[in-house]
């Protein structure tokens, strides 16, 4: 077994943790975790999370803990706020690759663990301090004691319990980090594959007084503390605006259409995507209990956001363990004639995607952006995998650990390369102009940022701000003889020279105003 899992653990750790500090945090999600979290060190609040000074509750308590306890581990910075998502992408991996063991073979628990692990979404999450890989770990433990409660091979009756409490135990890990789709998503789930396999009568199976009763004592505590402390508010916002008006409406801008997750599922789980069309359309022929159960896990998490109004790409990361494990089903299959629509699949997209690098080299260069030689390394990669699609049709061999190769190499320039690259080009000027302002201002001079919403500002800068949205605003938070630094858009740069500001830097997005 340790020939097999080793590399898999080692080709984790790495992914999870190569270049994790490296760069600047981005807006706004990131930003706005780490520097909640960053204020909940420094006032000694673990109830309420802060923004700027603000009750923040938009996401539950958890992740706060955890990334509050890594800021005392590493100190506050990126690598500390991006720690939790890093050992909770790891964690993934090792429970995907042992519990794919435990109900079938090493060679399924090996394709399962690479698919996930050497993914473009595996390398985002991992990479990024925000809820949505700690939530996939949680869901996944609960989904899997699950599986093996009601459908183990073990006769131990003290296992079975450990399963049974381990879905309601980690069911409610899931609602402190997300909400209530630690509710939907496990228990959801878990009625529809009985409801399939036995019954109305095998639906009964999923509620159990203890387990509710377990459930209740680890997530009842925090909600009662919130409702007791800031009372309707907290109700209005957390469960009216952050949960129903999330799913029916539209928020901060974030919609798509019904596919929207299709093309966002091929990129982000290239190139192993390629064999979840043999993975699914081999569950139903052989009624195999497991594949179904990563079927209906994969499809109603799918289904459900794809009828969300609001629509980001993080919201389907729960389903990657689902997907993964119906992925090494479709690496495994025997039927040849399978194997080769995967790999002739494969090819097409690796070709698409090297293509697509190879010409994004000129938009990269008239943009600005120089070093685009890395663009080429991608491009030559994918057609690599390519090649090895291929080579597998016509020789009847599998490449997977060519392919391995190639996505280690493939995420390790992204990594490396392009997301350094975004972070300068997005979020550079304002972390250069926050910086300033951190060594600039005095204690009592006032800081303003005006018609934005970019966390990473405050982050930096290390201290509140005035957050203005329109002039009125603006006008009303100026003191006369009162040392001030303002960032804002460019645009408005002209605007605010007249109340006798002087334009200290600007680029084409942002520009940085000191007046006194």
């Amino acid at each position: 077994m340790y020939r097999i899992f080793l590399p898999v653990l080692i080709v984790t750790v790495f992914m999870s943790f190569f270049n994790l500090g490296s760069f600047t945090l981005f807006d706004v999600d990131e930003a706005v975790f780490s520097e909640a979290t960053k204020e909940m060190v420094e006032s000694g609040n673990w109830i309420t999370p802060t923004y700027n000074g603000k009750n923040r509750y938009d996401k539950p308590i958890l992740f706060y803990w955890l990334m509050a306890a890594s800021y005392k581990m590493f100190g506050i910075n990126e690598f500390g706020a991006r720690f939790p998502s890093a050992l909770a992408a790891t964690g993934l991996i090792i429970a995907v690759f042992f519990f794919v063991k435990s109900v079938r073979h090493e060679e399924c628990a090996f394709c399962a663990a690479i698919a996930s692990a050497l993914s473009i979404y595996f390398l985002a999450y991992s990479h990024a301090a925000v809820t949505d890989m700690t939530l996939t770990l949680f869901i996944a433990f609960s989904l899997f004691c699950f599986y093996l409660w009601v459908q183990g091979n073990t006769d131990s009756k003290i296992m079975k319990n450990v399963y049974h409490f381990g879905f309601y135990f980690f069911s409610a890990l899931a609602l402190l980090t997300k909400g209530l789709i630690g509710i939907l998503f496990p228990f959801g789930i878990a009625v529809v594959y009985l409801f399939i396999t036995d019954g109305l009568k095998g639906m009964k199976r999923v509620f159990s007084l203890k387990g509710i009763l377990l459930f209740m004592i680890i997530s009842l505590p925090w909600f009662v503390a919130q409702c007791t402390l800031n009372g309707q508010e907290f109700l209005d916002q957390f469960f009216m605006k952050h949960h129903f008006e999330r799913y029916t409406g539209i928020i901060s801008g974030h919609k798509g259409p019904l596919y929207y997750y299709i093309p966002v599922l091929i990129i982000g789980l290239f190139p192993w995507v390629s064999f979840l069309p043999a993975g699914i359309r081999t569950t139903w022929q052989e009624k195999d209990r497991l594949q179904i159960f990563s079927l209906t896990w994969f499809t109603f998490i799918f289904a459900f956001f794809s009828f969300s109004t609001t629509k980001l790409p993080n919201y389907i990361l729960p389903a990657l363990p689902a997907a993964a494990i119906l992925i090494a089903f479709g690496m495994t299959v025997q039927d040849r004639k399978y194997i080769s629509v995967s790999n002739i699949l494969l090819a097409t997209l690796s070709v698409l995607l090297g293509t697509a690098f190879f010409i994004a080299r000129g938009y990269a260069s008239n943009l600005g952006i120089s070093g685009v030689n890395w663009l080429f390394l991608l491009s030559i990669t994918t057609m690599g995998m390519a090649v090895a699609s291929m080579y597998t049709i016509v020789t009847k061999r599998h490449t997977y650990m060519i392919l391995s190769g190639l996505m280690i190499i493939f995420l390790s320039i992204l990594v490396m390369k392009a997301v350094p690259i975004a972070s300068h080009h997005l979020q550079g000027s304002l972390h250069k102009y926050s910086l300033y302002a951190k060594h600039r201002l005095g204690a009592h001079d006032l800081f303003i940022v005006y018609d934005l919403n970019n966390p990473s500002i405050i982050f930096y800068a290390d201290r509140k701000a005035v957050l203005a949205r329109n002039q009125d605003e603006l006008t009303a938070s100026l003191k006369d003889g009162v040392p001030a630094i303002i960032i804002t858009k460019t645009e408005h740069a002209d605007f605010i020279e007249n109340f006798g500001f002087t334009l200290i830097e600007n680029d084409k997005q942002y520009a940085l105003l000191e007046g006194k």
